[in-house]
């Protein structure tokens, strides 16, 4: 078996908001011997008292792309937000 974690707190400050990944590669053997494995991954986003733990199967890796595409939306976005708002504020 293989497994691999990561986690990093993102705000430790407050509540502990945290983002993490879990990868498990499990061995099954059956009646004729012949070995197979499967894929196990699940992000999880984790705030205070809530937790997202986001399953991926192994044809998810879309998903993954997806999802990181946003947050680096999110961020461009944000930036040029937060430079308008500045700008507002003089």
């Amino acid at each position: 078996m293989i497994r691999q974690q990561n986690n990093v707190f993102i705000d430790p400050e407050n509540c502990g908001s945290s983002v993490g990944y879990y990868i498990n590669v499990s061995e099954y053997e059956n009646k004729e011997h012949k070995v197979t494995y499967s894929l196990l991954a699940s992000v999880v986003l984790g705030d205070c008292s809530h937790r997202i733990d986001w399953s991926f199967g192994n044809e998810d890796l879309e998903k993954v792309d997806a999802a990181i595409n946003m947050l680096q939306e999110f961020r461009k976005k944000y930036i040029e937000t937060e430079k308008t708002v500045a700008k507002l504020n003089k």
